[in-house]
């Protein structure tokens, strides 16, 4: 069998839990006020989890699909130690989800995930995660009007990232963003969040 093809970050892991994830509890508030109780759930981009974890409360079972090996070891380590059933981690890449699961979800979520891929891995992963829902829930950057101070410290932080991860941010930006993204892919919006004028979180449906 082919190796899984892994995405490991110097910050992966214990790191981003600790350095990250504080700083993005708000982002988790605002995602799980659109998804419904008792829903079932594939978070694509997972990371350490915590979004899953945060929505095991309310959702009847979250799936967590993550390209980094680090993060979903991570990621089942705090499930192990927090002893919660009703979540799983999967190593695997968002062009390939129904290669990783052939159940049927409520909603799709990718939170801060799609501007880290390159343009066609953005495009395949949205037209991937059709096959197992017709809802999503994106939460990323949107394209500013005019240049903010917030705008140019996200870019800086996304440099500091890496190259490849920066330019990746910037196509996303040329993309016109995730509402750019998302009506190029085929999806109605049908509601929208805008989160300190930097970042959007929008449930859309397959037209």
């Amino acid at each position: 069998m082919r190796k899984q093809e892994d995405n490991n970050h110097w910050y992966d892991g214990k790191l981003y839990n600790y350095l990250i994830d504080p700083y993005t509890e708000s982002t988790r508030k605002i995602i799980s006020g659109l998804i419904e109780e008792n829903s079932k759930v594939i978070d694509i981009g997972c990371g350490t989890g915590s979004l899953v974890f945060y929505l095991s409360n309310k959702c009847r079972y979250i799936l967590g699909i993550e390209l980094s090996e680090k993060m979903v070891d991570y990621a089942n380590s705090l499930k192990e130690k927090n002893n919660i059933f009703n979540v799983e981690f999967i190593h695997g890449d968002a062009n390939k989800i129904y290669n990783l699961t052939e159940e049927k979800f409520d909603y799709a979520i990718f939170s801060l995930s799609l501007h880290e891929m390159d343009s066609n891995s953005r495009s395949k992963s949205l037209q991937e995660v059709k096959k197992v829902t017709d809802k999503i829930v994106a939460y990323d950057y949107i394209v500013q009007k005019k240049t903010l101070i917030k705008g140019l410290m996200n870019s800086i932080i996304e440099f500091i990232a890496g190259k490849d991860h920066y330019l990746n941010y910037k196509s996303f930006i040329d993309e016109k963003g995730i509402f750019g993204l998302l009506e190029k892919n085929g999806f109605k919006i049908e509601k929208f969040i805008i989160d300190k004028k930097v970042y959007a979180a929008v449930k859309a449906k397959v037209k």
